[in-house]
């Protein structure tokens, strides 16, 4: 299938298949925004709500686009805040938090990611907002849930990778437990609470009934750790760090070419036996220690050993090629500046480039789902803090600039 195949019946006036759907944002650092940016990227209007300010405190966080304000500089903001409007808005001060509730009269979905309890105490919690849009959707979002003996514990994706098993099984055998190499429980936690937002509005749908949706980290990070918790529990055995090798098969694991790394895996008998045969080593089909799957996991070392010897002599390009010709799971490890040169990523809009008012022109993350008839992009960078002020608040409030001064002037936005 080509691309333009795929996108044939494409509506090209489409922002995507959300369209017409309203959140509203009030979240900071990574979970909850990325989940904003999850249901923007599909084409629901969100409104990013961030204190008058500061904004959201990642956009401190580096690395650092050179050459911009110091607002709109760092990239992680840059690149989870997309697709996105936003207002100012002090959630502190009572003002603040009737026009909250007034906004959210027009919402379908809220999202939140402040500690449990704290927007209760503001009075913009779910039975308040419930108590003015009946059929809201309320997603909560936070390290340990809003019930249960730890729900009061501040956290981050670092303890969320720490309490859920994450850490336990990630790094080398004989060192010390290690975090994944980017926030991925705040990430897994952003997908999971824009896919939980979507079950209810299906709910809401044939039913009418809006709910309060509970998103923890840990419960994420729990619930793809594979069967971690029955192999502790009913096997007997705790899942230890084995680094890039696999539980059950071998060989898998990365492997140096002359000019960087694979990561080569064999599932079954047949790809072996084609390994064997390309690498020089049919003899070692029918091994009784390296015959079966059972057999090579449990000389994984001579297996690794031989494949290593045929892979240290040739490149990347040539080792992947040669294997994924025989059906063999193998693939080049790229860094980021080998992916943002990848045409295949660019091919499939993965990397992509958009034009920002202060950072300038950025390279750009793509949408992972592609839709045949509503196809989506990155439509527009993240915001300036509090661009959206006299759009939304004239829109949806009918609030004129003598209102928006005064609110200003009292620190309201």
């Amino acid at each position: 299938m080509t691309k333009d195949e795929f996108y044939r019946e494409a509506d090209p006036t489409s922002s995507g298949p959300l369209e017409g759907i309203v959140v509203l944002e009030a979240c900071t650092t990574y979970a909850g925004p990325v989940a904003a940016a999850e249901l923007a990227d599909m084409g629901a209007e969100v409104i990013k709500c961030e204190l008058p300010g500061t904004g959201d405190v990642c956009r401190a966080f580096g690395p650092r686009v050179p050459n911009a304000p110091e607002l709109d500089r760092g990239a992680p903001f840059l690149s989870i805040n997309r697709n996105k409007r936003a207002i100012t808005l002090n959630f502190h001060h009572p003002r603040g938090q009737e026009i909250f509730r007034q906004l959210a009269r027009h919402a379908d979905v809220i999202l939140q990611n402040f500690r449990p309890g704290a927007l209760d105490t503001w009075h913009i919690g779910y039975e308040d907002i419930r108590a003015v849009k009946p059929d809201i959707v309320y997603v909560s979002i936070s390290c340990l849930g809003q019930w249960g003996p730890l729900s009061y514990k501040v956290g981050y994706d670092t303890d969320a990778q720490a309490m859920g098993g994450i850490m336990s099984i990630t790094g080398q055998a004989d060192g010390p437990p290690t975090k994944t190499g980017y926030a991925s429980m705040d990430y897994l936690t952003g997908v999971k609470a824009a896919q939980a937002a979507l079950a209810a509005l299906v709910r809401r749908l044939r039913t009418g009934e809006g709910q309060h949706v509970d998103v923890a980290m840990v419960d994420c990070a729990l619930s793809v750790t594979e069967g971690g918790m029955m192999q502790a529990a009913t096997c007997g055995e705790v899942w230890q760090r084995n680094g890039n090798r696999h539980p059950a098969t071998a060989p898998c694991n990365s492997f140096l070419c002359t000019d960087g790394y694979v990561m080569l895996a064999v599932a079954h008998d047949k790809q072996w036996a084609s390994l064997c045969r390309i690498i020089g080593r049919a003899e070692l089909i029918n091994d009784s220690r390296t015959a079966t799957v059972a057999a090579r996991k449990e000389n994984e070392t001579l297996v690794e050993q031989v494949t290593a010897v045929w892979i240290s002599t040739r490149t990347k390009q040539e080792v992947v090629s040669v294997l994924n010709a025989a059906s063999i799971s193998t693939s080049p490890v790229l860094d980021f500046g080998d992916i943002i040169q990848e045409q295949h990523f660019r091919e499939r809009g993965m990397v992509c480039e958009v034009e920002h008012p202060t950072a300038g022109r950025l390279t750009h993350y793509g949408i992972a789902p592609k839709f045949s008839h509503t196809p989506v992009r990155v439509r527009t960078p993240a915001p300036l803090l509090g661009q959206d002020n006299t759009v939304v608040y004239g829109k949806w409030l009918g609030y004129g600039e003598t209102e928006l001064e005064e609110l200003q002037r009292e620190g309201v936005i």
